[in-house]
């Protein structure tokens, strides 16, 4: 399973005889090994983007990270964000979802996995002593997913010792995927938030290539809940399409009738928005793709977005349905504006910070 995903590894030089490195090669036995200088080296030369992205999501680059590992979640203006911070452990997925940020932002095509993790954990400890006191909710799921390569890589175990050093931190492990056997049994299972991404099964099969089906990721989350671990969800991105009503309907039902609701953390709602630059790129890449077919106007932030009165409705949709399978269920916006929350909850958090400690609330009480 582990060797079809990925079919080549590069490694900087001077990071070869780093442990994690070899931890890393020692579960990819017979894949081919070669050695570079800069990451200008390694950059593919041919226009043609689709073969470019095609390839590099086989290729695991092993390098080190020159810069800061703990970063702030990548929030927009004039909208609300949570406070969240992620963990640039890693860039890229070997998943190819039509809508994927990725492909407008990072700039190669390959996967990257930083290898200096002592470096990591260093930072990471100076920060988590500075913040003792309060919730301090980290992701690992926002520059990739966080269990698609887990076999691999495990991420998640890594930081475990951390977590059991300092008591205030969360990780929310985020994903589309549904292979949980790297991640059964690590600890301290009451602060390792396992996450999924859903949306409606005919969305999964076009829009979203080499991710889990719908089932198996309920499955997974029901199996992890069980097992004693917190869950949460993510509907983002939230699509528009011809009959989306009944599709997510479905989704939410199907939820509610596998997992627990009333126990997960959270539940994030974000309708699809993206930098005018990937409208291009999906057009290119994924030509039969729906995503587009919606009319999109520019947002504050630069972003498209789809018409306000069509993004509350949706929202107070999905709400109203969440609810009624869950009444207690906590639910936020991800990366809208106060207007739009008044309209879906007749209230807004006062800003960022408030936002942030509703979210770091669920931490402590559930």
């Amino acid at each position: 399973m582990v060797n079809c995903l990925v079919e080549k590894v590069l490694i900087q030089a001077g990071c070869e005889n780093l442990a994690y490195t070899r931890e890393i090669l020692s579960q990819l036995p017979g894949t081919p090994v070669e050695t570079f200088s800069s990451l200008r080296d390694i950059l593919p030369e041919t226009p043609d983007l689709s073969a470019m992205l095609a390839r590099g999501k086989r290729t695991l680059v092993l390098m080190e990270n020159r810069g800061r590992f703990l970063k702030s979640c990548p929030g927009t203006r004039h909208h609300l964000c949570c406070g969240y911070m992620v963990l640039h452990h890693a860039a890229g997925c070997p998943l190819d979802c039509s809508y994927c940020i990725l492909q407008a932002y990072l700039n190669n095509p390959y996967i990257v996995y930083y290898t200096n993790i002592e470096d990591m954990r260093k930072e990471l400890r100076g920060v988590f002593e500075k913040a003792r006191g309060g919730v301090f909710r980290l992701g690992t799921g926002e520059y990739t997913d966080s269990l698609a390569l887990e076999r691999i890589t495990q991420t998640t175990r890594l930081l475990a010792p951390l977590l059991e050093e300092f008591p205030d931190v969360f990780l929310e492990v985020k994903t589309k995927t549904a292979d949980l056997a790297p991640v059964m049994g690590v600890c301290p299972r009451e602060r390792i938030i396992f996450a999924w991404s859903l949306n409606p099964d005919a969305w999964i099969q076009t829009e979203e290539k080499g991710a889990a089906p719908l089932e198996e990721r309920l499955r997974a989350a029901q199996k992890m809940q069980a097992e004693g671990y917190p869950v949460a969800f993510h509907f983002d991105p939230l699509v528009r399409f011809r009959g989306w009503e009944g599709a997510y309907l479905e989704v939410v039902e199907r939820l509610a009738g596998i997992v627990d609701l009333s126990r997960a953390f959270w539940v994030s709602l974000g309708l699809f928005r993206f930098p005018p630059l990937l409208k291009t790129m999906i057009q290119e890449r994924f030509p039969e793709s729906r995503l587009l077919y919606e009319e999109f106007i520019p947002g504050e932030d630069g972003k498209m977005r789809y018409f306000k009165p069509l993004r509350m409705e949706m929202y107070s949709r999905m709400v109203g349905w969440l609810r009624n399978a869950a009444p207690d269920v906590f639910i936020y916006l991800c990366m809208e504006r106060e207007d739009v929350w008044d309209a879906v909850f007749g209230f807004h958090p006062h800003d960022n910070h408030h936002l942030k400690n509703m979210l770091d609330a669920r931490c402590r009480t559930l």
